[in-house]
Parts: C-alpha cells; sequence; structure tokens
C-alpha cells in the first residue's frame, strides 16, 4: 500500500501553509531545513519539528526531508484527546523509537512493500510516543503567548486571535490599530507569507473543526461560534479550503484525511538515494551513538565565557573571601563575576570595621572581577562618598598598591528603577572618580516591554555598556513558568521570548549575561533536581552558553527567595555543580566542538572529553531501574593520531562527586557542622578517577556509560 500521508520533499523552498485537523512531523533526511513556523526562524537538521494543529509554516530552504500528516483521528482512535493539547518534539523521550517508525514507513513506502499492519503499526508507536510525551495544555500555551515584541503587528495577531468568534475585516481592523488597509495586508504577507484575509480564514476554518468532529453542533451552530455570516457561507468557504463540505468531511476516514503538499515525480535514481539514506539513518539508531571518532579537524576557535557567581547576603560575602577553600573558584582560565547583589547601606555597615582587614587583601590578591548593583542615586553615593572613600584612604596608607593593581570593579544599574538619562549622569560621576571601572545594565524591565526597548537602542549603544543582565525571576514571561517547572532542559519555553527580543536589538553581540539559572525538578523524576544530575549540568551549560555570554549561579542555596543553581548548600557543602565547576572553569583560549552528547575541547597539552548520559537527556529523569550499561567507544579520525596516551578518567555521579550521595539533606539540615568537618567532607567528596595509559592504535578506548553519569576523559598529548 502506499503512505498517503507521507511525502518526501525535495524543492529548496515551499509556500506558508496551516495544517488543519492534524499535525505535521518535519524530519531532514540530507542537510538542514529551514522553517518559518508561524513567526520563528528554525533550523531543523537530525532531529524532528511538529507543526502543531492550526499553526502556519514554510520552508525556506530545504534538501530532501520527511514530511508526516496525521489526523486527529489516530488520536482518538488510540482513545487520546487531541485538540487540548499542543505538541513538541522537545519533550520526546523515546525519539530514537519514533525516528525508527518514520524511517520505516518511508523505507517500505519506497520499496512498497509497506502493509496495512506494518503502517497501521507504525503508525500507532508514533502517535502513542507523541500524545503520551510531548503533550502541552493549549490553555498554558495561551497564556505564555505573547506578541508584544512585534509592534503593531503583534497588536493585530492578539487582535484576531481574541475575536475569532466575530467577523473581521480589514476595516474593522484599520480603524482598531489606527493603519491603514493597504500597509495591514502587506504586513501581514510580508511578515506570515499569506494575506490578511487567508490567514484569518484558514484560522477560523481550522479552529472549528475541533467542533465538527465531535458531533455535537450543528453547521450553523458551528458557523455563528466562529462568526461566519451564514452556514453557506462557512460550507463554501470550508469546501474551497478542505475540497469537502462539512458534513462529508466528518464522514472522512482517518486514511482519507490528506495534507496537500506541492510535490514532484521522483526517478529510480532518486529514489534510490533516498533508500540509501534511509538505510544510513536506521543502522546510525542501531549504533545508539556509543562510538565517538574523534575528528580535531571539526575544531573551531571558542572564546572565554563567564560564570557570574551571585552574592545575595552579607554572610555569603563573608563567607566568600574568609573561607580560604573557596580559591578554586578564581583560579580557572575563563572570567569570573563576583556580583554583589546587596544593599549599599548593608554593605557600608558591614565594612565599617572589616574593610581593612580582610576585604581589600582578598579583592587585590584574588584573580576577582567585582560588580556591585546600584538601585538608584543614593547607593551610588554610599559607595562614592562612604565606600571608596574608606578604600582611597587605605590606599594613601600602602604606597606600594596602586589602583591599577586592582582587578576589575563594576558598576551595574537597573532599568527599572532608574531612567537612561540619571544613568549616564552617574556614570560620569563615577568617572570622575576612578578609572578602570566597567558598567552594566540589567535589562530585565526593558525585555518586559520591548517596544520600549527598540526605542532605547541607540541610547544604550552610545552608552556602550559591558553587561546586559537579564534576570530570568522578574521576567514578565519568563523561560521558565513557575507552574511548569518541568520543562526546562527540554527547552519548550527556554529563552523564546528572550531569543525574539535579542535577535531585534542591535547591541554589540554576546554581551547578554542570564541570571537566575533555574534548578527544577525533573520531568519523569519528581525527588531529583538538576544539580543532582551531572549530565543534565553539563546540558544546561552548553544550552545557556549558545546563547549568552555568561550564566549567573547562587554562591549559596537560597531556601526559600528562589530556586537557582548554586556552589553551596545552606550548611557549606559543596554542591554537584561545585564539584563540576572547576573542570568548566579549567578552559582558557581552546578549540571546541559540540555534539549531541557530548563535547570535545582541545588545549595545548590535552584533548577533554566530557560525555552525558543521554538517556537522562532524553528522559529526564536520573533513576531508571531498567537501564542497561553501554559501552562508549573512543578513537581518533586521523590514524596518524592513533597512538599510545596517557588517560585521566573521572566519573561524577548520585555518589561520586555528589554532596547528596554522601550526606543525606535531611542529616545536614539536623546539625550546624564544624568548618573543619565540612572541609574534611569536601576533601573526600570527589569525582572518581583513574590514571592509565591506553594505545589508539590496538584498540578504542572502551568505557561502560553508566546511567545518570558524567564521564570527563583527558587525553594528554
Amino acid at each position: 500500500m502506499k503512505a498517503q500521508c507521507l511525502n518526501i520533499i525535495s524543492k529548496d523552498k515551499y509556500p506558508t501553509k496551516r495544517v488543519t485537523d492534524g499535525l505535521v512531523l518535519l524530519f531532514p533526511l540530507k542537510g538542514k531545513t529551514k522553517v518559518q513556523h508561524f513567526l520563528t526562524d528554525e533550523e531543523v537538521e537530525n532531529d524532528l519539528l511538529i507543526i502543531n494543529n492550526a499553526e502556519i509554516f514554510s520552508i525556506n530552504h530545504n534538501e530532501i526531508a520527511l514530511l508526516l500528516y496525521i489526523s486527529s483521528d489516530w488520536f482518538y482512535e488510540r482513545g487520546y484527546s487531541f485538540f487540548e493539547y499542543q505538541y513538541t518534539s522537545k519533550l520526546i523521550q523515546s525519539s530514537s523509537i519514533l525516528f525508527e517508525a518514520l524511517l520505516n514507513i518511508a523505507k517500505y513506502h519506497l520499496n512498497r512493500t509497506l502493509t496495512k499492519e506494518n503502517f497501521d503499526e507504525y503508525m500507532y508507536k508514533i502517535v502513542d510516543i507523541i500524545a503520551t510525551e510531548a503533550k502541552i495544555d493549549i490553555n498554558y500555551l495561551k497564556q505564555q503567548t505573547d506578541y508584544s515584541q512585534y509592534g503593531i503587528t503583534g497588536e493585530m495577531l492578539d487582535y484576531v486571535d481574541n475575536h475569532l468568534h466575530k467577523r473581521m475585516t480589514l476595516k474593522a481592523i484599520s480603524s482598531k490599530v489606527f493603519i491603514s488597509q493597504s500597509n495591514i495586508s502587506s504586513q501581514f504577507y510580508n511578515l506570515l507569507g499569506m494575506s490578511f484575509k487567508t490567514y484569518v480564514d484558514t484560522l477560523k476554518l481550522s479552529t472549528s473543526v475541533a467542533s465538527l468532529l465531535c458531533g455535537q453542533c450543528t453547521i450553523s451552530e458551528i458557523s455563528e461560534r466562529y462568526g461566519f455570516s451564514s452556514s453557506a457561507s462557512y460550507s463554501k468557504k470550508f469546501k474551497h479550503y478542505f475540497g469537502y463540505a462539512p458534513k462529508a468531511y466528518r464522514r472522512l476516514s482517518k486514511n482519507e484525511k490528506l495534507f496537500e503538499y506541492s510535490t514532484k515525480s521522483y526517478d529510480a535514481l532518486f529514489i534510490d538515494g533516498v533508500q540509501k539514506i534511509l538505510s544510513k539513518k536506521l543502522d546510525q539508531l542501531n549504533v545508539q551513538n556509543n562510538y565517538i571518532c574523534l575528528n580535531m579537524k571539526e575544531m573551531t576557535k571558542a572564546t572565554n565565557d563567564t560564570v557570574v557567581i551571585q552574592i545575595h547576603t552579607i554572610e555569603d560575602l563573608h563567607f566568600l573571601f574568609n573561607n580560604k577553600s573557596m580559591s578554586y573558584v578564581f583560579e580557572g582560565k575563563q572570567k569570573v563575576l563576583i556580583y554583589c547583589m546587596i544593599r549599599a547601606e548593608d554593605l557600608r555597615n558591614a565594612f565599617v570595621d572589616d574593610l581593612d582587614c580582610g576585604f581589600i587583601d582578598f579583592v587585590l590578591n584574588t584573580n576577582v572581577n567585582l560588580a556591585f548593583q546600584i538601585s538608584d542615586s543614593t547607593e551610588l553615593n554610599i559607595y562614592i562618598d562612604e565606600i571608596y572613600k574608606r578604600y582611597k584612604t587605605f590606599l594613601e596608607k600602602h604606597p606600594e598598591l596602586s589602583e591599577r593593581k586592582m582587578h576589575s570593579v563594576s558598576y551595574i544599574f537597573n532599568l527599572a528603577t532608574m531612567s537612561i538619562k540619571e544613568i549616564y549622569r552617574n556614570i560620569i560621576k563615577i568617572q570622575r572618580y576612578r578609572k578602570h571601572v566597567s558598567f552594566g545594565v540589567d535589562v530585565t524591565h526593558l525585555f518586559n516591554h520591548p517596544e520600549s526597548f527598540k526605542m532605547m537602542e541607540s541610547q544604550l549603544k552610545r552608552i556602550g555598556f559591558d553587561y546586559y543582565f537579564i534576570d530570568n525571576h522578574k521576567l514578565n514571561s519568563p523561560y521558565l513558568d513557575a507552574d511548569h517547572e518541568d520543562l526546562l532542559t527540554k527547552e519548550v519555553f527556554k529563552f523564546s521570548n528572550i531569543k525574539k527580543i535579542m535577535a531585534m536589538m542591535k547591541l554589540e553581540e554576546r554581551k547578554y549575561f542570564l541570571l537566575n539559572v533555574h534548578n527544577n525538578i525533573l520531568l519523569n523524576d519528581k525527588t531529583m533536581e538538576i544539580i543532582e544530575s551531572p549530565p543534565l549540568l553539563m546540558d544546561m551549560f552548553k544550552k545557556v552558553y549558545r546563547n549568552f555570554s555568561g550564566i549567573g549561579i547562587d554562591l549559596i542555596e537560597q531556601q526559600g527567595r528562589k530556586n537557582a543553581l548554586y556552589l553551596y548548600d545552606r550548611k557549606g557543602f559543596r554542591s554537584l555543580l561545585g564539584n563540576i565547576y572547576e573542570r568548566l572553569m579549567e578552559k582558557g583560549k581552546y578549540l571546541l566542538k559540540e555534539y549531541d552528547f557530548y563535547t570535545v575541547v582541545e588545549q595545548s597539552e590535552k584533548i577533554t572529553i566530557f560525555v552525558g548520559d543521554w538517556r537522562v537527556i532524553e528522559s529526564e529523569s536520573a533513576v531508571d531501574k531498567e537501564a542497561q550499561n553501554i559501552q562508549l567507544h573512543i578513537n581518533f579520525k586521523d590514524y596518524t593520531l592513533r597512538r599510545p596516551y596517557m588517560i585521566f578518567y573521572e566519573t561524577i555521579n548520585s555518589t561520586y562527586g555528589n554532596i547528596n550521595g554522601a550526606i543525606p539533606t535531611t542529616l545536614r539540615n539536623r546539625y550546624d557542622w564544624p568548618e573543619a568537618f565540612i572541609k574534611k567532607i569536601d576533601d573526600y567528596n570527589k569525582p572518581k578517577f583513574s590514571v592509565f595509559e591506553h594505545d589508539f592504535e590496538d584498540e578504542t578506548l572502551t568505557l561502560n556509560l553508566d546511567y545518570n553519569t558524567l564521564h570527563i576523559i583527558d587525553i594528554y598529548k
């Protein structure tokens, strides 16, 4: 039989189309497929993109891809609701099983050996995975929808969404947003690839399908519900778009519903080429990605990334500069910024007697870059007239010191509490008193008001801030919502609004720093947080650094205030992240290549491979009793590099390097622990390591990839 709902698309571009009564799965077979998915540009390679019911999309670049349409009937036949949810591949745990089913449908379809039994088996497998692993409540998504960054066009989109039950004309919306009808038409076509009328009609029709298929509403009731002038008008437009009258469409079976997409006839040579691609991809799935072939020619230059250590209390600051064991925080080759998010008045009171004793010595003798939060001009006056004055007095008593020896000091202003003019005046004031100062600005407030942000672009550029901070906990539409904490690492909402707004702004590239990187409960393991899963920690850092210059984590866990990643818990014990941090920070200028589940870093003296357990990253569960140990095989692609090397091999998991594995949280919270005892435990609570020689010419380096484990392999040159 033929898989009528399957298309192999090979044209470079495809026009805008709206999906109706089902889903479209888009899976590139060769090269990257670039898709405009409603208002977002997405690039898909070696992954799956789901286009939801009523969504529009166009393809702007493509080589060869599979396009599978799944009507809602497949879901209802399996006992699932459909129209109450939207679906995203980012949440799918069983992606390998889904890919295998999709590839097999295409393989047997091209071979003309696809039976109805096989087709149904593969389709049911795909539907089961999507319906159970990929769904998100559509009402929650509507709450998250934010068109404000699209200006007037956003207002029009918002108006359409909220008035689907009414008749909508260009004239009515023109008077609403004070734009000419011709301008509205051109804006819609330029942004969405279809006219205003087509956009509204197809949205109304596709949204009405749920009511049509439930069978509880008459055609007249449906037409009235969606603002059509009459049932005849609704039926006429429905038939024009679907090819069937509404009543006839109700009677169609799941196999009769198709997603019409322009295709072309393929010759035998093309089909043979696609079959080879399908076979290769199926073989790769069977291998389960457990072979790492080090191709050193793929390495690219990487710049230093910054870690922002967030200090919230005076006690935290004292812990930082009084505790000698904290020196490792600043010993790395990457840039560390200590951000004091403490009121200036509290700092002044705390250091009246202590400033001369420890703090300046700490700053002078430690590779530390300090940043101070400035909320208003009064706070700045405290820094300049009192704290900085005491510092100058100290320098006068010690002529061997100079301000040039001080490491970088930054002042961070907040646009939510100060105007841009006031900030500029304060910057001039600071520069009169001291040199070698950097400036940053918290732009979270502007991310909540994107149009204002765009208007201030030129002013921000003129000032030339060194840092632009975004605090997730202060965003109106955060990348992680409190009601859906378990969606973080799968990136359902993560960075979506932030990235759109960043793309609008023409500020200096790579200047944004994300504060308060969230720690959350795993999606499928309600007892464990990300900070207890080494593979997820590494994966999160990789994803944050792809979008931002720096990442903000707490020095000490802030219980009851927020849930950000942290280096130490409230009792002073180093967290698992604290142990991984040392390895993250050792990189200076280096060559880097990121792959799906591992990262290769090349330095002058060694090659480091960070391997995260992809099963945890896929499932977001740190407990899987049925998980089997998988062997991992490593070798060089270049045969000339296959020779003996010294290997330093570390393992970090729930036992090694994890304080929760050494001392349960309940026990840690029950007592006040002596500092010497804490230090002794931290000295012992390290990753497991071994040192040995391996000859890559004789065989691959084989390791056991244990569940929920991060493996770090140093190959010394």
